[in-house]
C-alpha cells in the first residue's frame, strides 16, 4: 500500500478546494496547455517553433480510441518500437531511435521512474487519469540527466478545471476482461483538483496461468497561494499482478509463476514569482518501487534443476531540485538549477534447486549531484535557440558533463527548418557496479555515452490542413557496458565498458484534417542500426556483431491512424506495420541469430454518445484489439495477444 499519510496529504489539499469549485459556471473541461510543450525545454514552449523532435498525444484522444496502456499508444510515435514478451502484463520495452531499452528518460509529472541504471518496464503503465503524454526524441540528458539519451517520456496528470463533475467506466470484454473507472475533478483558473481511481483485468490466450490486473489511485491538486506563489502536488499509488506459464525460451510450462508490484509516486512543486520575469521553482520527488517474484515448485516431482524463486525488493528514489528563471529580454529566458537526488535498493531473494537451497541479498545506494544551465529565445521573429549545459556528479562514477543546442527557422507561414545537437549518458546499473557472489561488478565502470545531432522541415499546406514533417538524425554510442563470464583473474568484476554501436534513421509524418470530422495521421521510420564494437563475445548470436543490425529494432515501421466523426459517433481505426527485424534465439545455447517476420496489426475503436445532456454525458465505448487477428512474435517464440475485444459505458467527462 502506498504511505498513508502522503495519500492523505494530497487529498486533503484536493478536498479544500472543492467548495469553491462548485460555484464556478463556466470553464473548460480539464485545466491543459493546449499547443505548448514542456518536456523538451522544461518551460512551456508553443509547439508551432520547436528546435527538438516533440510528439504530444493528448489524454483525451486516447481515451476516445479506447488506449487504456501506455505502450499502445507509444506505439503511435514514429522511431519509438514497442517490444512485449507475450501476453498483457509481460515485460513491455521501448527502443526509440534505435536505442538500447534503457535508453529512455520516463518521467511522471516530473518524478523519474526508472530502475536505477535506467530500465524501465511499460507493461503496468495505464493512461489512468492522463492529460497528455509528452515524447521527446533526441538527447535530453542536459536537463534530465542519466537515462535520457535517445528520448523522454512525461506523463502528465489531469489537473481539473470547471464545475466539480464525476467520470466513470464500468465495462468488459473477451478474456473474461474487466475495466471500472471513477474520478471527480473541478477547479477554477487558481485551484482545482482531480481524483480517480481504475481497474483493468484480463485473461491471456495462453491455456493456464496467464493472467494480469492492475489498480489505479492518482490525484493532483494546484492552488495559488496570494498573488506571486502556486503550489502543484501530484500522487499515483499502482499495484500490478502478472501470472505466467513460460519459461525464459517461451515454453508453455509453469503453472504458478508470478510477477507484482507497488509504486507510488509523488511531487511537490512551488513556484514564486519574484517579479514579472524573475521565478524560482523548488520540486521535491519521489518513486518508490515494490516488485516481487513468485515461482515455487510446481508439484512434489518438480525437483529436478532449479525449481523455485522467491525475490523481494525495495528500491525508492528521493530527489530535490531548484530552478530560477529569468527572462532577460522581451525574447529571451534563462533557466538555472541545482538537483540532487538519492538513489537505493534493497533486494532478498531464495533460490531452490537440486544443488540446494541459496538465500541472497542485495543492498546498494548513490547520490547525485547536479547543475545546469538553459538559454531560450526568438534571435528574430524567424529564428529561434536554445543551448544548454549540465555537470553530474554521481557518488559511483564521478563527474559528467553534458551539452546541447538547437535552432528553429520559421522560413514563412508555410515552412520551418530546425535542428539540435548533444550528447548524452546512462549510468550503471546497481547490479553492474555492486553484484558480489557468483557476479562481481565493477565499481569502475564509466556511464554509457552517447552523441546525436538531427536535422528537419515542416510544411504547414492548405491553411494548415496538411501539416508534413520529416526528421533525419544520427547518435553513435560508446563504453556500452557487457557483461564477460571468465574475467581475466579470480576475484575480477564480470562487467567492463567495451562494446560500441550507432544508429542513423529517417523519420516522416503527416498529419490531415480534410474536413473537421475526418482526421488522418500517417507515419514512416527507417532505423539503421549497427553494431560499432563487439566487445568480448564475437559469435554470431552475441548481442552486438559488428556491422550486423542490433536485436529487435525494425529497420522500417509505419502506422497509419484515421479517425472519423459519422453524425454524434467517432470511429478509429489504427493499423500498425513493422518490419522484419533481427532476434536471438535463446533457447538454445549459444544464442543463434534469427529473423523475425514482419506483421501488421489493425485496431478499431467506437466511441458513441447515448446522452447529449451536457452534465451528463453518457457514450458506448468499444474497441477490437487485433481486429485481423495478426500472429506474430516481437520476441522469438513469445506470441504477441491475439483479436481482442471490449466495450463500456463512459459516464462524465
Amino acid at each position: 500500500m502506498p504511505p498513508r499519510h502522503s495519500i492523505v496529504t494530497i487529498l486533503a489539499f484536493a478536498v479544500s478546494i472543492v467548495a469553491p469549485a462548485r460555484a464556478l459556471a463556466q470553464a473548460t473541461s480539464h485545466d491543459t496547455l493546449g499547443a505548448v510543450v514542456v518536456t523538451a525545454t522544461r518551460e512551456p514552449v508553443a509547439s508551432a517553433v520547436p528546435t527538438a523532435t516533440t510528439t504530444v498525444l493528448r489524454g483525451d484522444d486516447l481515451r476516445a480510441a479506447g488506449i487504456t496502456r501506455v505502450a499502445d499508444a507509444l506505439r503511435l510515435v514514429p522511431g519509438a518500437s514497442v517490444v512485449g514478451s507475450g501476453s498483457v502484463g509481460s515485460q513491455t520495452s521501448l527502443f526509440l531511435r534505435g536505442g538500447n531499452s534503457d535508453y529512455v528518460r520516463v518521467l511522471i509529472d516530473g518524478v523519474p521512474v526508472n530502475d536505477a541504471g535506467g530500465g524501465f518496464d511499460f507493461s503496468t503503465l495505464t493512461t489512468a487519469n492522463i492529460d497528455r503524454i509528452e515524447v521527446l526524441r533526441g538527447p535530453a540528458s542536459v536537463l534530465y540527466g542519466s537515462d535520457a539519451v535517445t528520448g523522454v517520456i512525461q506523463l502528465f496528470t489531469r489537473q481539473g478545471a470547471g464545475p466539480l463533475h464525476w467520470s466513470a467506466l464500468a465495462g468488459g470484454g473477451s478474456r473474461d476482461a474487466q475495466q471500472g473507472e471513477l474520478g471527480l475533478s473541478g477547479g477554477s483558473g487558481e485551484r482545482g483538483f482531480s481524483l480517480f481511481a481504475s481497474r483493468q483485468a484480463s485473461n491471456g490466450d495462453l491455456a493456464f496461468n496467464d493472467r494480469f490486473a492492475t489498480d489505479v489511485l492518482s490525484a493532483a491538486a494546484h492552488s495559488s497561494i496570494g498573488a506571486r506563489t502556486r503550489v502543484a502536488l501530484t500522487a499515483r499509488w499502482s499495484e500490478a499482478d502478472f501470472h505466467y506459464p513460460t519459461s525464459n525460451d517461451g515454453r508453455v510450462v509453469d503453472h504458478n509463476a508470478e510477477q507484482a508490484e507497488h509504486r507510488f509516486v509523488a511531487s511537490a512543486d512551488v513556484e514564486h514569482r519574484f517579479t514579472d520575469r524573475v521565478i524560482a521553482h523548488l520540486t521535491l520527488t519521489q518513486d518508490e518501487f515494490l516488485p516481487r517474484s513468485n515461482n515455487a515448485p510446481d508439484g512434489p516431482a518438480d525437483t529436478v534443476g532449479f525449481f523455485g524463486y522467491f525475490s523481494r525488493s525495495t528500491r525508492v528514489r528521493r530527489a530535490a531540485e531548484l530552478r530560477l528563471t529569468a527572462q532577460l529580454a522581451a525574447r529571451a529566458t534563462l533557466s538555472v538549477g541545482a538537483e540532487t537526488a538519492r538513489e537505493r535498493e534493497s533486494t532478498s531473494s531464495l533460490s531452490l534447486s537440486q544443488y540446494g537451497d541459496y538465500p541472497g541479498t542485495f543492498e546498494a545506494s548513490r547520490h547525485t549531484d547536479a547543475l545546469y544551465a538553459q538559454l531560450l529565445g526568438d534571435a528574430s521573429s524567424r529564428l529561434s535557440y536554445v543551448a544548454g549545459a549540465r555537470v553530474d556528479r554521481n557518488s559511483a562514477f564521478g563527474t559528467f558533463g553534458t551539452a546541447r543546442g538547437g535552432l528553429a527557422w520559421l522560413g514563412g507561414p508555410a515552412w520551418r527548418l530546425r535542428a539540435s545537437a548533444g550528447n548524452a549518458f546512462k549510468a550503471p546499473s546497481f547490479y553492474e557496479n555492486f553484484a558480489s557472489g557468483y557476479v562481481t561488478g565493477n565499481p569502475a565502470l564509466r556511464p554509457e555515452r552517447s552523441e546525436g545531432a538531427e536535422a528537419g522541415a515542416d510544411a504547414f499546406l492548405f491553411d494548415g490542413a496538411l501539416v508534413l514533417k520529416g526528421t533525419v538524425y544520427a547518435q553513435r554510442f560508446r563504453d556500452l557496458i557487457q557483461y564477460n563470464d571468465s574475467p581475466p583473474a579470480t576475484g575480477d568484476p564480470n562487467y567492463f565498458n567495451v562494446a560500441g554501436a550507432r544508429a542513423n534513421g529517417l523519420e516522416l509524418e503527416a498529419d490531415w484534417r480534410p474536413t473537421a470530422a475526418t482526421t488522418v495521421l500517417a507515419s514512416y521510420a527507417y532505423t539503421d542500426t549497427r553494431a560499432t564494437d563487439a566487445g568480448f563475445d564475437h559469435s554470431n548470436g552475441a548481442t552486438y556483431v559488428v556491422g550486423e543490425r542490433l536485436m529487435r529494432r525494425p529497420p522500417n515501421a509505419a502506422s497509419l491512424n484515421v479517425t472519423q466523426r459519422s453524425g454524434d459517433a467517432t470511429v478509429g481505426v489504427v493499423a500498425t506495420w513493422v518490419g522484419s527485424r533481427d532476434d536471438r534465439d535463446f533457447a538454445v545455447y549459444p544464442a543463434t541469430p534469427l529473423v523475425l517476420p514482419s506483421y501488421t496489426k489493425v485496431d478499431l475503436s467506437l466511441l458513441l454518445p447515448l446522452s447529449h445532456d451536457p452534465r451528463h454525458p453518457l457514450a458506448l465505448t468499444a474497441r477490437v484489439d487485433n481486429a485481423l487477428d495478426a500472429r506474430y512474435n516481437e520476441i522469438a517464440h513469445f506470441w504477441a495477444p491475439r483479436r481482442a475485444w471490449f466495450a463500456g459505458l463512459r459516464w462524465g467527462r
